[in-house]
């Protein structure tokens, strides 16, 4: 299926939507414009600013020349893996909203760029809000964490700035991925409630947002998992591991909460549908009893048959499920999210008590 482009959304922006596009999502835009996939653009970036600080580290002499150490890739990870995963849910997004449409009562194709802009641009105001909190949360964990790091590796003093001011601009920028998933959940949310009326018999349109908070959340588990790798636990400070936590609650909230009410809807609908079921059973019950008892037999043959096919109805719907989901989509992120944490406490587990 192809997916509808971004920058189809931004003609005439400002007849669309009260405000501009933030300045990470013009970023994206001009990357996902170029000639080249996007991911293999912020891969090349990932690559370079990676290759830099290591070049900077050798020159510092804290890292001996030509050794790897893998610390020197998290910045990089949460500045371009950051903008990289937005543009790919962004993405997502497009073509979740397109299958979902028909539950909606968007029959004017403006109305549908409008929520297309509103998913996939985030407001200036909400990404500099945003930005200056994490700002605030990276000088707190400098002190508390980053300067134990400093001191124990020995870093100079100009690697010292090096690494604040990247950081400084990494955690300004990538932290936008918080507000941006949040974000486009409760948008997933508010779609979902302005829905009338779910077909049981139609579920195709339904499993549509499953596949962007699936995603989501498998977004999160594999940045917090990559973020493990990298960084010395012995260096993690109390915000640290809260800032993972948020991360695991994030990662299955996301793909949980924003369709919880897909399912209230589904299951109302599954037992009205019931409920008639049982009215028609009542009734041609009645039916069944009023011909026997006046000897009408020759009408009780199509009547056992009426029956049958109300029974064949009955275990259709029962089997219809009413999750918000394949069970491959379920599959899936539970095979990406909790088996790599499992295996990742396991390896550790195991280090220890090896003594490794």
């Amino acid at each position: 299926m192809e997916i509808t482009t971004s920058k189809s959304i931004q003609k005439n922006v400002e007849e669309l939507l009260p405000y501009p596009p933030s300045f990470i999502d013009r970023f994206m835009l001009s990357v996902g414009r170029l000639p080249i996939a996007f991911w293999l653009t912020y891969f090349i970036l990932f690559t370079l600013q990676s290759v830099v600080n290591h070049i900077v580290s050798w020159m510092d002499g804290w890292l001996p020349i030509f050794t790897f150490n893998a610390i020197m890739l998290i910045f990089p990870l949460w500045q371009w893996g950051t903008l990289a995963i937005m543009t790919y849910l962004n993405r997502v997004s497009e073509a979740s909203l397109s299958s979902f449409r028909p539950l909606l009562n968007l029959v004017d194709d403006e109305a549908v760029r409008k929520v297309k802009f509103e998913f996939t641009t985030m407001p200036t105001s909400g990404v500099l809000l945003n930005g200056t909190v994490w700002i605030v949360v990276y000088v707190v964990l400098t002190y508390l964490t980053y300067s134990a790091f400093y001191v124990q590796y020995g870093l100079g003093t100009p690697m010292q700035v090096f690494i604040f001011l990247q950081g400084l601009i990494c955690y300004a920028t990538g932290g936008a991925i918080y507000y941006h998933s949040l974000r486009q959940l409760f948008l997933v949310h508010r779609m979902v409630n302005m829905t009338k009326h779910l077909d049981l018999f139609q579920l195709e349109p339904v499993y549509a947002f499953s596949r962007l908070t699936s995603r989501t959340g498998i977004a999160w588990i594999v940045l917090f998992l990559m973020t493990l790798i990298m960084f010395p636990l012995r260096f993690a400070s109390g915000i640290m591991m809260s800032i993972w936590g948020i991360q695991l609650v994030l990662a299955v909230a996301a793909f949980v909460l924003p369709l919880r009410s897909v399912n209230h809807y589904l299951v109302l609908e599954k037992r009205r549908l019931l409920a008639e079921h049982q009215r028609r059973v009542e009734s041609t019950l009645a039916r069944l009893h009023n011909y026997i008892d006046q000897n009408q037999l020759s009408e009780v043959g199509p009547l056992n048959n009426a029956l049958s096919g109300l029974n064949m109805e009955r275990t259709i719907l029962e089997k219809i499920p009413t999750w918000p989901w394949r069970t491959d989509t379920l599959t899936g992120f539970l095979s990406a999210t909790v088996l790599p944490i499992l295996l990742f406490l396991i390896q550790n587990i195991l280090r220890k008590w090896l003594g490794g």
